[in-house]
């Protein structure tokens, strides 16, 4: 089987896992409508969470360059009114190529990301991209992502997530987290891709702005969307504490955090689940709370309940200072 033939068949068996319908919880699904500011938007499909570094996660002289080469491409988009428009550029810091989505021209293949890389390719005889970087307004779609792992990229940039595009803007996509795939680099024996979301990311949000009251537009979409209000009151209150912090002999900083789970309502509340955030995020070792098989999502490991006004007990080391944040779902 050769390399086209096999990204193809990962592509379709993608489909097929996300054409599936699965379990979620209504209470927090918007279904025919979007998620909105204060929502934290997923697909309602296991593995369906971004493990992409985010801004917070950069130094802040590397962010300048990635914010200043993000909007480059956003005035680009703004001047040419396209939605999608990338960018690649050399690892001396050299713009090499530009390349939009044309609605559909000359093929409804030929998406942004894939554009930039025929251009560069037409232009340069480029026919792998080690070193190179990619930058693109929206998070690239399934086919794209597995152009960018062939084409052998160093890092992937984009400003607006795939599920935001979805779940709050209502543009018709698929329900795909691109780092779904960009975490299989290993199967395709390419180094790991460097993958960055959220880059300017309100800016970029404002530029695709919303389909969701323009029902007739050729791009509208209802999503079907879990949407975690992280602004809600909550009746299951989670506290947390920092215990300790230390480092260790590799200069990798690590810091133990205790938390109180205190039911504050009037209810019962029987097997919770919590959604931590930042996504993709998990800590080195964990007790009270064990994992379920959708990412970042957490259980009771033991106690299936807490009654009003009482409180049960967890805590966890993680890398870093900051702690993760427990969200009911």
């Amino acid at each position: 089987m050769n390399k086209f033939t096999s990204i193809f068949v990962i592509l379709f068996v993608l489909g097929a896992v996300f054409a599936c319908d699965s379990d979620y919880d209504p209470v927090n699904t918007a279904f025919g409508t979007k998620c909105t500011a204060q929502h934290h938007s997923t697909f309602p499909a296991p593995g369906s969470r971004s493990t992409a570094l985010t801004p917070n996660d950069i130094p802040a002289a590397e962010l300048a360059v990635h914010e200043e080469r993000m909007r480059y491409i956003l005035d680009i988009a703004r001047s040419k009114n396209r939605k999608f428009v990338s960018s690649i550029y050399h690892s001396n810091g050299t713009l090499m190529c530009i390349g939009f989505n044309d609605l559909g021209k000359p093929n409804l293949i030929s998406h942004g990301e894939i554009m930039a890389i025929t251009n560069c390719t037409n232009l340069y005889g480029l026919a792998a991209y080690d070193g190179y970087d990619l930058y693109t307004t929206g998070e690239p779609c399934a086919m794209c992502a597995g152009a960018i792992m062939w084409s052998h990229f160093r890092t992937v940039v984009w400003g607006t997530y795939n599920h935001d595009l979805v779940c709050k803007i209502c543009m018709s996509n698929i329900p795909f987290e691109s780092t779904a795939l960009f975490d299989t680099y290993e199967t395709v024996k390419i180094n790991k891709i460097r993958v960055i979301g959220g880059v300017l990311q309100q800016e970029s949000d404002a530029w695709f702005g919303t389909y969701c009251d323009r029902p007739t537009n050729i791009f509208y979409i209802a999503p079907k969307c879990n949407c975690v209000n992280v602004n809600k009151t909550q009746t299951l209150s989670v506290n947390q504490t920092r215990t300790s912090s230390w480092i260790d002999g590799g200069n990798t900083q690590y810091s133990q955090w205790s938390g109180v789970i205190t039911n504050i309502g009037t209810t019962t509340v029987t097997f919770p689940n919590f959604l931590s955030l930042p996504s993709g995020v998990a800590p080195q070792s964990i007790w009270g709370l064990s994992r379920t098989s959708v990412d970042d999502q957490w259980a009771l490991a033991w106690n299936p309940s807490i009654a009003p006004g009482a409180t049960f007990n967890f805590g966890y080391i993680i890398s870093g200072n900051d702690k993760l944040n427990f969200y009911q779902e």
